[in-house]
């Protein structure tokens, strides 16, 4: 009776997923997923490159000034206006605003309409107009929207269903970090833990397919370089997992603080003023930016550039204290006019100052026997804030890993993860992205 029964229920299941046209809608996941990883490449590639030429630029003009003014009102000019045409593109779409990662589990919901297809240029060109003069906004959010729409375009083009156009566009956002990041594990995770927070075999077969479509592009086209160079590491100890639980509850701590500086930001700029119009107001804070990014340019940027520099052990304490604190107050001030920028990679640097600062604290209390790897805890430090902040965990650890190439961590990165999503559901501070969306309804 139980065999039979099991049978009959495998059977079910079976006749479920391939009669509702699964094959069909691999297919065009497939599809989507070439797209992404042409469109998000292409977007990564201009974002890096277009960066390099304007802090070439901001050299010249500290040389030589701007047309006969000093370089730092060129650099002021050239973000401010830069900056308030990205916000003025969001007018045209408002669902283009901020991350975006917050609509597409809108979506995931029923709690919103896919994107419309403006919605893609303007989030390829309004988040160029917005990172490349330094604003701390990450690439991950518009390249996760870019692929939701591509997505849902292509769902609309071969005619699927309405359910199946939903199910497409938030799980070929997947493939959206997966070429954000190179980081095609992290993101199958995304999808499954914090977009659609369910796992059916519909869901997980056309995640998969799309992303590894997307990164097959991606890699083609522009290379499969890791996203961190790190020196070798060594297997954590039960001392090392010890004092990673304490990283990671410390971190919790600090990830519901950075949540609410996030919401802070934004009901600080919406309020500020609000006779003037918001672009204009954007170009003040853009400004502002540029001439941080004229007299201190590694203050500004997404913050892989200074991920590095942590990982290389190229900052004493005294520097790392001064650059959390330029950069927890930068990321909500970057994120405060809803530009089209992400939150991942800001954070991301947030995590790795936190675990750098944490590692030099225990070496320099003499009663220990062992010295704490600076490398190790600063990539702990990122898995642990971007749970806290995100409440992914799995998504975390997969990330770390696949930038990093740390594997080794695997044990001391779970457990930071762990420990700081319990510190975080027991301060009761929700996720960033469902504070967003909630947000985003109640505007």
């Amino acid at each position: 009776m139980s065999d039979s029964t099991s049978t009959h229920t495998t059977q079910s299941e079976s006749s479920e997923i391939l009669g509702l046209n699964i094959w069909r809608l691999v297919a065009v996941a497939a599809v989507a997923g070439i797209g992404v990883g042409f469109i998000g490449g292409t977007f990564h590639w201009m974002l890096v490159h277009g960066s390099e030429r304007f802090s070439a630029l901001l050299e010249h003009w500290k040389a030589d000034g701007f047309y006969g003014v000093p370089g730092w009102i060129g650099a002021a000019l050239i973000a401010g206006i830069c900056i308030g045409l990205a916000r003025w593109l969001v007018y045209f779409a408002p669902s283009a605003a901020g991350s975006g990662v917050q609509h597409v589990e809108a979506v995931m919901r029923k709690e919103a309409d896919p994107a419309p297809l403006r919605v893609l240029p303007i989030k390829f060109f309004g988040g160029l107009l917005a990172m490349v003069p330094g604003m701390a906004l990450g690439r991950e959010g518009p390249t996760i929207q870019m692929a939701a729409v591509i997505g849902s375009q292509c769902g609309r083009i071969f005619r699927l269903s309405k359910e199946d156009g939903f199910l497409l566009y938030t799980a070929v956002a997947g493939a959206g970090l997966s070429v954000a990041f190179n980081a095609p594990m992290a993101g199958i995770a995304f999808v499954l833990e914090e977009v659609t927070r369910k796992i059916t075999t519909r869901s997980v077969l056309i995640t998969l397919i799309a992303v590894a479509t997307s990164i097959t592009v991606f890699r083609a086209l522009f290379g499969n370089a890791i996203s961190f160079s790190i020196p070798a590491l060594v297997a954590p100890e039960l001392a090392n997992l010890i004092l990673y639980a304490i990283l990671g509850l410390i971190v919790g701590l600090m990830g519901a603080l950075y949540n609410r500086n996030i919401l802070f930001g934004l009901n600080l700029f919406s309020t500020t003023m609000p006779n003037i119009p918001v672009a204009l107001k954007a170009a003040f804070v853009g400004a502002g930016v540029g001439l941080i990014a004229y007299w201190q340019p590694s203050w500004v940027g997404g913050g892989e550039l200074q991920v590095q520099q942590v990982l290389s052990n190229n900052f004493g304490a005294q520097a790392l204290i001064t650059l959390l604190i330029v950069r927890w107050l930068l990321g909500s001030i970057s994120y405060s006019p809803s530009l089209p920028g992400g939150l991942f990679a800001p954070l991301l640097l947030v995590g790795a100052i936190s675990g750098a600062l944490f590692a030099q604290l225990i070496n320099f209390i003499p009663a220990l026997a062992f010295q704490a790897d600076t490398v190790s805890f600063a990539l702990v430090g990122m898995a642990a804030f971007f749970t806290a902040v995100v409440r992914a965990p799995f998504t975390g650890v997969l990330l770390i890993i696949e930038m990093s190439g740390g594997v080794i961590l695997t044990p001391g990165l779970l457990v930071a993860c762990v420990c700081a999503t319990l510190i975080t559901s027991y301060m009761g501070s929700p996720p960033i992205y469902d504070s967003l969306r909630e947000r985003m309804f109640s505007r």
